[in-house]
């Protein structure tokens, strides 16, 4: 086993005692121990800030299997831990609040990672269901019960499936960060259960006659809305930033998403093309011959329309004269419901990365398909005319 001499790393030790206060200065020295198992242990003092910001320290070990270790190995080894943990300020630890730790470590570390509308939905929750419980407890402190609790708590006050499993995974993922940083020994979330709460309203599935009746029902604008959305299974913020460009030889290319009044790359980063039907693609043609802008669907001043604006709502309101329940989100769920390819198709144009997430979210049973589909079940199955076998 190679390990840095014993020599230098104390030599590291002792330039960091020189530019540190005495008491902090340590270099200790492992001893054997241990009956069923035979170790070299080590005995140190750990330097953290408390929660009323001033320093302290605790006592803490570390062990080497002498199995794997020679004496000289272990200290090498030892010494190699304690400069790291004598560099820098003294470190956080579990008596941080968890209001600390989000902003501090959490945040910095996890929202890197965050795409569309996942920065907006944490920071809902956050605010209004985690930090006004948790946020001025110390991250050692919080327990499963305190979790458990609060989980109940939410279901006793109305709320759904969607929040309390919300919370729960967000709660989950901020120990877990707080484990990974040594901060508690295990995550208090890792067997919490949501407890029976409201089943969330699931989004419908147009007909197809709901379909035709929409198309033929509008006209202009709102029915190139209606005919994108529903044939490409596009999200309303990735329709509204669609520029000439995007329609190219092998459909439409969903490439960017209006999210808060900010441009940026579709959820989870997931850049794809939908298939055009060729009369949407002539319809397309027809309506960006009437205007030179780069954008398909420019807003009055020039720019991408905001979804929350007068003239995009308006749509849905003109919409709604026809379809009593329209959404825009229908229009998708409308498209994984109707559409009959493949399935890996199906959730490569919506930029899923799972079919099963597709199937089980998006794909709503539809009558008129069942009907269809037990229909030719029954042909299939008929090996008597039901004439013949009445008269027999």
């Amino acid at each position: 086993m190679m390990v840095e001499s014993c020599s230098s790393l104390a030599e590291g030790l002792r330039q960091i005692g020189r530019a540190m206060s005495r008491q902090k200065y340590q270099r200790p020295t492992v001893y054997a121990t241990g009956k069923r198992e035979k170790l070299w242990k080590v005995e140190y003092r750990f330097y953290f800030t408390g929660e009323d910001g001033a320093e302290y320290s605790r006592h803490k070990s570390h062990t080497w299997s002498r199995a794997d270790f020679t004496k000289s190995e272990a200290q090498a080894a030892c010494d190699k831990l304690l400069v790291e943990l004598q560099q820098g300020p003294p470190k956080a630890d579990g008596s941080m609040t968890l209001h600390e730790f989000w902003e501090r470590v959490y945040l910095p570390i996890r929202s890197r990672r965050w795409t569309g509308f996942t920065p907006t939905s944490v920071g809902s929750l956050w605010r209004l269901h985690i930090q006004p419980a948790f946020g001025a407890v110390p991250v050692k402190d919080i327990t499963k019960a305190m979790v458990q609790v609060h989980l109940g708590k939410l279901a006793d006050a109305g709320f759904g499936e969607q929040i309390i499993d919300g919370v729960l995974v967000r709660l989950k993922s901020v120990l877990e960060e707080a484990l990974d940083n040594d901060l508690i020994p295990k995550n208090p979330c890792r067997k919490v259960e949501a407890p029976p709460c409201k089943a969330p309203t699931e989004t419908r599935s147009l007909t197809e006659d709901e379909v035709r009746r929409l198309w033929d029902g509008t006209e202009g604008r709102d029915y190139l809305f209606w005919r994108i959305l529903i044939l490409t299974g596009a999200r309303i913020g990735e329709m509204l930033p669609l520029e000439q460009p995007d329609i190219v030889p092998d459909g439409l290319r969903i490439d960017e998403a209006m999210v808060n009044g900010k441009l940026k790359l579709p959820k989870r980063n997931k850049i794809r093309t939908a298939a055009l039907p060729e009369s949407l693609r002539a319809e397309l043609a027809e309506w960006l011959a009437g205007h030179t802008h780069r954008l398909l669907f420019p807003s009055p001043s020039g720019k991408v329309y905001h979804r929350s604006s007068d003239d995009i709502q308006a749509i849905v309101t003109r919409g709604r004269a026809i379809i009593s329940d329209l959404t825009f989100r229908m229009c998708r769920t409308t498209f994984a419901s109707l559409f009959e390819g493949d399935a890996a198709d199906r959730t490569s144009i919506m930029g899923h990365y799972d079919e099963k997430f597709t199937l089980a979210v998006y794909r709503k049973p539809i009558q008129e398909r069942r009907q269809k589909s037990i229909e030719e079940l029954d042909q299939r199955l008929k090996v008597v005319r039901i004439d013949k076998k009445r008269s027999a």
